[in-house]
């Protein structure tokens, strides 16, 4: 199966932009899906292709425990197949139109796979992470590996939520010793919303939810014995660069800033598409785009 580039709707755009998000039943092909699927366990095991080790590494199996989450981020570095997804002009240009972008640069890439029993994950905005980059701006794509029910712990959003006034804190999100809406209903109360709605997020193999930047999401433990694995491949502004030394929250990101300076470096925050056609010539050399292929 080929796969169809998409051309989103004006209503499909409207309803992003006022709700915060949008669901796509069908996006990747299913051998898209297994191509990528396939190489997450390797990286697990520690088998690198590249040799370079992820920015972020949780639930390593024999050093966690065997519910826990396993995610990992920054996985291009590590796999060019994994690469030719993440760095994929297509994914890129989804989101960037989304948001009214004109062009969009790689943030970054991660699995999520939560065995049965894995915990919950904190309700957060994902601007937060990204409060050393003006603008703190990103959008995600959150992508279905396997077909993921609310019982899963799939992700669970607000719509609208990116409206509220008021800012998240930086928190770690795995297994939270609490309620993790906990920091969901303190943001309402501060915004004073008398009423959220919480939707889950359920999904066939290949389909995919967009998410805004600064929408209130989290998900609830993996009740089945089934596990629930997903992608997400996040993307910032074309224009977007640094905020100045001390400025804003970014444990991941400001470690590739270089010295005096604001520019975002495309080896590290590659451009992936821009509305004149223009990408970071490190990608085509680093990798092919599996959906300019498959």
């Amino acid at each position: 199966m080929r796969y169809q580039p998409i051309e989103f709707s004006e209503a499909q755009i409207l309803q992003f932009r006022q709700q915060g998000f949008l669901i796509l039943d069908r996006f990747l092909p299913l051998e898209v899906v297994k191509h990528i699927d396939d190489r997450l366990d390797p990286l697990f095991a520690t088998r690198l292709e590249t040799g370079i080790y992820p920015d972020e590494w949780h639930g390593r199996p024999g050093l966690s425990r065997p519910h826990a989450t396993r995610q990992m981020v920054g996985l291009w570095r590590c796999d060019r197949t994994v690469a030719s997804l993440s760095l994929s002009a297509e994914v890129a240009r989804l989101n960037a139109t989304l948001a009214g972008w004109s062009g969009a640069r790689l943030a970054m890439d991660s699995c999520w796979l939560k065995p049965p029993n894995a915990p919950e994950v904190a309700f957060h905005r994902n601007s937060t992470y990204v409060s050393c980059i003006d603008p703190a701006a990103i959008v995600t794509c959150w992508i279905a590996l396997n077909s993921i029910t609310a019982q899963m712990g799939t992700l669970e959003v607000v719509p609208g939520s990116h409206h509220w006034p008021g800012s998240d804190q930086f928190r770690f999100v795995h297994a939270p010793e609490g309620d993790y809406r906990q920091p969901l209903w303190q943001a309402a109360r501060d915004a004073k919303i008398d009423r959220s709605t919480i939707v889950p997020i359920e999904l066939p193999a290949g389909g995919c939810v967009f998410l805004h930047g600064d929408l209130w999401h989290g998900s609830g433990c993996n009740t089945t014995n089934q596990w629930r694995r997903s992608f997400a491949i996040s993307t910032l502004p074309v224009n977007a660069c640094f905020q100045p030394p001390g400025t804003g929250v970014g444990y991941i990101f400001s470690r590739y800033r270089c010295a005096n300076s604001s520019t975002l470096d495309d080896s590290f925050f590659p451009v992936l598409w821009t509305n004149t056609g223009a990408r970071s010539p490190m990608v085509k050399e680093y990798c092919s785009d599996i959906l300019a292929i498959c």
